[in-house]
């Protein structure tokens, strides 16, 4: 019998070919979709490091000395090569009018042979600015292998008070006597009336003199004044110190303290300035300056008061009441 035959003989009877092939489940391939969409849900784990202990080494004592004494003996190379190559051997001066370059050198205190790289700027500044008066400012620089320069600027004391035995001193604006002067040269700088100082002492600041006989009242104060010479002495620095902040400087024949309620100074020999009392100094010295800046050129002589004793007007940005010398 032929193979095919066979075959057709062992189907069960009355249910087609076609049939047993719709029954048999069909197995779907897995799609690329399903594939990426689990490598991207289920990423793979990363294995955990392993922690490895390990015993510390023992302290090597001797390295560690080692170690310390070459860094001593390096600081110590230093040391010792800056004690030994940076010496002070030259010092300049510059700017120096009132004194020379010797005496400069010798008030810092500089001594020849002296570690240069030790040298502290502040501290010659100091020793200079008290051993001379003149000085107003210092500069130090230093320049490899020996040489310190020192730089200065000298003030132009333009102010003279008298003493309680008649001579004169000048006196910087800050109340610090600079040096004994004469009658004739005190009248060429801006004279401090109305008060005298005490035991004057160049290079210190300046103390106000009270006469033994000066009548004063209960409470120890001066009629005329109301005030002692101390704050005589504090009125006249505040003044000066305010016309150098107008830079009426040489340009203010003189300072009137004698009455605290009626002040006033002089500007050259054509303005007397009243001041009035402590109030408002500052601005009262500022409305003089402008005045005579912008106001004052045509008229030659006069009064300028600034005292306030006139209410002001609010609307002028100052008050000054100029009234010419008859």
């Amino acid at each position: 019998m032929d193979t095919r035959e066979k075959t057709r003989t062992a189907r069960p009877q009355g249910r087609p070919a076609s049939a047993a092939r719709k029954t048999a489940p069909r197995k779907k391939a897995p799609t690329a979709t399903k594939t990426r969409t689990k490598s991207r849900t289920q990423a793979p784990k990363q294995p955990e490091p392993e922690l490895v202990y390990t015993q510390p080494g023992p302290f090597n004592t001797t390295r560690f000395l080692l170690r310390l004494i070459t860094v001593i003996a390096v600081v110590f190379a230093l040391v010792f090569g800056m004690s030994i190559f940076f010496k002070v051997k030259v010092v300049t001066v510059a700017g120096a009018n009132k004194y020379t370059p010797q005496q400069v050198k010798e008030a810092s205190g500089i001594m020849d042979g002296e570690n240069l790289l030790s040298i502290s700027e502040a501290k010659l500044s100091t020793n200079i600015k008290n051993k001379l008066p003149y000085v107003d400012t210092v500069r130090v620089g230093i320049k490899l292998p020996d040489t310190v320069k020192i730089e200065i600027e000298e003030l132009d004391v333009v102010y003279s008070v008298e003493a309680e035995d008649g001579s004169w001193w000048l006196m910087r604006a800050d109340g610090v006597i600079v040096d004994k002067t004469n009658a004739a040269e005190a009248e060429q700088k801006t004279k401090i009336v109305g008060l005298k100082i005490a035991v004057p002492t160049v290079g210190q600041e300046a103390v106000a003199f009270q006469p033994e006989n000066q009548e004063t009242t209960e409470e120890g104060q001066t009629p005329a004044a109301s005030a002692r010479p101390t704050e005589q002495l504090d009125a006249a620095i505040s003044i000066i110190g305010y016309l150098e902040g107008q830079k009426i400087i040489g340009d203010a024949a003189s300072v009137n303290v004698t009455d605290l309620t009626q002040l006033e100074f002089w500007y050259k020999d054509r303005f007397q300035v009243l001041l009035g009392d402590l109030t408002q100094l500052s601005s009262k010295i500022q409305w003089a300056r402008v005045a005579i800046d912008e106001h004052m050129q045509t008229y030659d002589s006069g009064v300028l008061d600034v005292s306030l004793t006139i209410q002001p007007d609010p609307e002028k940005e100052y008050q000054v009441i100029y009234t010419p010398f008859s």
